[in-house]
């Protein structure tokens, strides 16, 4: 619980920020966060982009629909992937039903519907049988989605999130890793904007303000500048 609140806590900076004083060239320790490095999949020649999400957060529902037109616009050489993140046991359906619906490829398209349908209807889908029934009225086979949930693939990539979340020792979402090395967030960003004297009114602002820092940073990384 502590993890959860100070998440919420975290976020609440998101309200301190405006997209336009998000620097050309942003700092690191301000603008965004170094960890060890850690090992990525996208391959030679490739940048990795991971967002830390959780279903249930507010903060990664709000912050999606940015992000949906974000991630088409990112070059060829971009890997972009999403890993959840379950601060408590209790939510680890959540996960289980990202990676399910990854395994049966229906994550990307369902990613807006699955939010709405808990921070909008409050329906929380925090049980296989709810999420089924509800994945079933978007047409996703019942049995299908159920046989998937409680496999052998799901248990590992359950172990496989976990761990990962952890090695980069998240501790709020919505979170941006580039390339193993490099953290971006909306409250790091709102953070940053506001020590410049430059508050934000919206939410919205430091989302977009995250989104260039990332921009900036695979830039740099493109042009072998970090």
């Amino acid at each position: 619980m502590k993890k959860l609140l100070g998440a919420v806590l975290i976020s609440l900076g998101f309200l301190s920020g405006a997209a336009s004083a998000s620097p050309e060239v942003p700092v690191a320790g301000t603008d965004y966060l170094t960890i060890a490095p850690q090992p990525t999949s996208a391959g030679p020649g490739k940048i990795e982009v991971t967002e830390f999400f959780w279903y249930g957060c507010p903060h990664c529902n709000a912050l999606e629909p940015s992000l949906e037109k974000w991630v088409k616009t990112l070059p060829k050489d971009v890997v972009f992937k999403r890993v959840p993140v379950a601060f408590q046991s209790r939510f680890e359906p959540h996960t289980r039903m990202y990676l399910a619906l990854a395994a049966m490829g229906k994550d990307a398209e369902l990613m807006p519907k699955v939010f709405n349908e808990i921070h909008v209807k409050h329906n929380y889908l925090l049980t296989a049988d709810q999420q089924a029934d509800f994945l079933a009225t978007l047409g996703v086979d019942k049995r299908k989605y159920l046989d998937t949930y409680k496999s052998f693939g799901v248990d590992n990539g359950v172990k496989v999130a976990n761990k990962t979340w952890q090695d980069y020792k998240i501790d709020g979402v919505p979170t941006i890793a580039i390339n193993g090395k490099y953290l971006v967030s909306p409250a790091t960003s709102g953070d940053a904007l506001q020590k410049q004297g430059k508050p934000a009114t919206t939410e919205q602002q430091t989302f977009d303000a995250a989104l260039k820092t990332a921009d900036s940073i695979i830039h740099q990384i493109r042009a072998k500048k970090m």
